[in-house]
């Protein structure tokens, strides 16, 4: 497989992550576990508007990540918040950590895909 097709396919499926967490469990179901981390970061912000705040900003994430498809440095923002998402709720909400499909595993699946992303663009 060469750079370009690893490129495209690393991007793309972050963008797709991006829009998935953003749009699913965030603006269609609510998923309590998704409210539970929005109002412990966001306490300043009523229940609903942190957890809308939240799915709009990784939906648009998402699309900037598909319609600026070039630009390598949009990934960089993916990294950091990975990590330090995953460090803040390590912190803040560390029963989160026991479930199946936590923040921890998604997390650094997404800062993986990230990298390798950056990687290939090079």
């Amino acid at each position: 497989m060469n750079q370009k097709a690893i490129y495209r396919c690393s991007r793309i499926s972050l963008a797709l992550i991006f829009l998935y967490h953003g749009i699913v469990p965030k603006l269609i179901f609510k998923s309590e576990q998704e409210v539970l981390m929005n109002n412990t970061f966001m306490p300043f912000l009523e229940k609903n508007m942190a957890l809308m705040s939240s799915g709009i900003m990784e939906t648009i994430y998402g699309f900037a990540l598909l319609i600026f498809f070039h630009k390598a440095k949009l990934v960089y923002p993916a990294i950091f918040f990975t990590f330090f998402a995953t460090i803040a709720i390590l912190i803040q909400i560390p029963s989160l950590m026991t479930h199946a499909f936590n923040p921890f595993s998604t997390n650094l699946a997404v800062c993986a895909l990230a990298y390798i992303c950056l990687l290939s663009k090079k």
